[in-house]
């Protein structure tokens, strides 16, 4: 699987396969030495000695206009066409403009996975499901399309369970023990596995 690690701002975990820095978020890769495949961004969250230090850590740079059509984190995106999954860290919280149109990318690109210290909220389709409990407590869905579900070893599990976008019951299920399966019949979810 062809992984791609997008990096907006401040992360605590481990980062896989190739590295994009996204305007501050190079910055982080850089001091803490970590070389990034391309550095982008109109760079204006970072002073003259930070972009130095990004110019040491990145095989390419691109600096964006800071007038345009869209934000260093669409274009960093636009980027991964050939990337089977790709993940973003420090893309929630912040501004909420931000963060949110992050959560509709995802929603519309099961290939994405945001991440910060407390989340992780990423989107699935049709299929059956392993979602492993890994170091979060919780595990909610928001229903993006009509459908049916199955979830099995959780809290509260469903058995073809008709769901329509707007249903509120689906938040903080557990998952019981390493894993649960969710077996989407029809339809299509946003999954967040979230931690207090």
């Amino acid at each position: 699987m062809k992984t791609v690690s997008l990096v907006l701002h401040e992360f605590d975990e481990s980062l896989e396969g190739d590295v994009i820095g996204v305007d501050y978020g190079a910055y982080v890769c850089a001091s803490r030495g970590i070389p990034m495949m391309i550095a982008c961004g109109d760079f204006d969250s970072v002073t003259r000695d930070e972009f130095k230090c990004i110019e040491k850590h990145a095989e390419k740079i691109i600096r964006l206009k800071p007038e345009k059509d869209e934000t260093d984190f669409t274009y960093a995106y636009s980027l991964c066409v050939d990337y089977d999954r790709i993940n973003v860290f420090g893309g929630l919280g912040g501004r909420r403009d931000h963060e949110y149109m992050h959560v509709l990318t995802a929603c519309s690109d099961p290939r994405l996975y945001l991440y910060d210290k407390q989340n992780k909220i990423y989107s699935l389709g049709v299929g059956k499901h392993v979602i492993k409990k890994d170091t979060y407590q919780y595990v909610s869905m928001h229903i993006l399309e009509k459908g049916n579900l199955s979830f099995e070893g959780v809290k509260y599990p469903l058995n073809n369970q008709e769901v329509k976008v707007g249903d509120t019951y689906l938040t903080s299920n557990e998952i019981l023990e390493e894993e649960a399966t969710l077996t989407i019949h029809s339809g299509k979810v946003l999954l967040l596995q979230t931690n207090p």
